[in-house]
């Protein structure tokens, strides 16, 4: 008695119905949460893909080791697994300054919630992904303000007839709202329109002008010396004068007296 054998029971038809079926199950190959997976069955490496929303960014035939057997077997040839990514709009954090993996986007951060490499897939739009599977997201940039600072002036080049003196006058940077001391940047970062002078001129007064008042000083000085030597002349005449009259009064009265 022959027997008649199902085809899907032959060599080749178990082959046939193991491709047919690894190119059927697309549809339930995705993950439906956000982020990064593999693929969880072989695909077609030239029809297969990640869906729509989804960008593939690598393939192996055992998802680089992460797809082990027996839950997932080994591909056909010209069969993988694809590593796919969901692109999503970036979530506001204030995270992104201390990442050093970040993207310059003008006024704002990009980046990784678990600071890795983000990588962007519209620009405009700022739809990305990260690989290792985090959160996306955003910061916008700290507020930077630039201001003059002045040091004191230096001593006056000259003490009389026009002299200049100086002063130091830098451009320095600060992020609002933080600790950060302010630091030194180039000064076209700073207007210049309001600018300090860094030097003005001083001691304006002419030199004539203390020589003159040395001059009135001196001769009032030597006035008044000359008439400390006439009182004390005066003085000494007036009591030369009231010890002689004194003397030759006693002087009387003892010729009297003989």
């Amino acid at each position: 008695m022959r027997v008649k054998k199902n085809f899907s029971h032959t060599p080749i038809g178990c082959i046939f119905y193991f491709v047919w079926n690894q190119d059927h199950q697309i549809g339930a190959l995705f993950h439906t949460d956000s982020g990064c997976f593999w693929t969880d069955s072989c695909q077609n490496k030239w029809i297969g893909g990640c869906g729509a929303g989804h960008v593939i960014i690598d393939q192996s035939d055992d998802c680089n080791g992460l797809c082990s057997e027996p839950e997932y077997p080994p591909c056909l040839p010209f069969y993988t697994h694809f590593h796919c990514c969901k692109s999503e709009s970036p979530k506001v954090t204030d995270k992104c300054a201390k990442c050093k993996n970040k993207v310059d986007f003008g006024d704002e951060y990009i980046c990784c919630m678990d600071c890795s490499d983000p990588s962007i897939t519209d620009k405009t739009t700022k739809f990305g992904y990260c690989k290792t599977g985090a959160e996306l997201a955003v910061q916008a940039k700290p507020q930077e303000i630039f201001k003059w600072v002045a040091g004191p002036w230096m001593p006056c080049s000259s003490p009389c007839d026009g002299g200049v003196q100086y002063r130091d006058v830098d451009c320095f940077g600060q992020i609002v709202d933080m600790s950060i001391p302010h630091y030194p940047v180039d000064e076209s970062r700073c207007s210049s329109e309001e600018m300090p002078a860094r030097q003005e001129p001083c001691n304006l007064r002419s030199c004539e002008d203390f020589t003159n008042r040395g001059s009135l000083t001196s001769r009032k000085h030597s006035g008044m010396s000359t008439w400390v030597v006439m009182l004390l002349v005066l003085v000494g005449v007036a009591a030369v004068g009231g010890l002689g009259f004194a003397g030759y009064t006693l002087y009387k009265r003892s010729i009297t007296k003989c």
